[in-house]
């Protein structure tokens, strides 16, 4: 289903870095990135533009609005992150989905994590299914590269991604761009983007989808993190 991959995973597990905290994804990818211990970060997100939610299964709507939230521990041997998250203000009231991710380094500037997403927790018969996933990042100096797969019913797809991150006025700016298959592995969905620590607290990220098929559509964030 294209829309949990398109939409909903895309957007679920792309959490923005801060000040304490790390990218926890790319655009429509995960990464191996964690929330940090003790951290949570709550997102708004909306898509828009003419591609967006183009295959939702009630048909296409120009805009949509998400929120959501994450948070990482941190234990001797691995990290943990779990969050929830769910439409808001479309057609009908959306599911609540959940989602976990396990982490650990296997080598040096090497990060390896196994997750699954999209765990209905309201609606289950309108959610679909989750979508599980093992992606391997590591950090090459000049750039960063992103290499994994995802299983879901009709929704198993390559996940490949590269970020870089620069600063911009002192604060983190993240360039990134990532590829993932859509609509059951008929096309490719390529996206570009970044994200920018605009304040200790608050990141804020962007990205666009350019689909074999189809239209293009953007997706705009806003990321809170605190520690506590």
């Amino acid at each position: 289903m294209i829309q949990k991959t398109y939409l909903h995973i895309a957007a679920a597990l792309a959490l923005a870095s801060s000040a304490f905290g790390t990218p926890s994804g790319l655009n429509n990818i995960p990464t191996a990135d964690l929330v940090p211990h003790r951290t949570v970060a709550i997102q708004a997100f909306s898509s828009f533009g003419p591609g967006a939610n183009q295959f939702a299964a009630n048909g296409p709507d120009e805009h949509s609005f998400w929120m959501g939230f994450k948070t990482g521990l941190q234990f001797d041997f691995l990290n943990l992150e779990w969050g929830m998250d769910s439409p808001l203000f479309t057609h009908e009231s959306g599911p609540l989905f959940f989602q976990t991710k396990i982490g650990f380094e296997p080598w040096e500037n090497a990060k390896l994590a196994v997750g699954i997403a999209g765990i209905a927790l309201t609606d289950i018969n309108r959610a679909g299914d989750p979508f599980t996933y093992a992606v391997l990042s590591h950090d090459f100096g000049l750039v960063r590269a992103h290499a994994g797969y995802g299983v879901q019913t009709n929704g198993n797809s390559f996940l490949v991604g590269l970020d870089k991150t620069f600063k911009v006025f002192d604060r983190d700016f993240n360039l990134n761009a990532d590829l993932v298959q859509a609509a059951d592995q008929d096309f490719w969905l390529p996206a570009v983007g970044w994200k920018y620590n605009l304040h200790k607290n608050i990141v804020l990220e962007w990205w666009t989808n350019f689909p074999e098929q189809g239209n293009s559509s953007h997706i705009a964030k806003v990321n809170f993190v605190f520690k506590f």
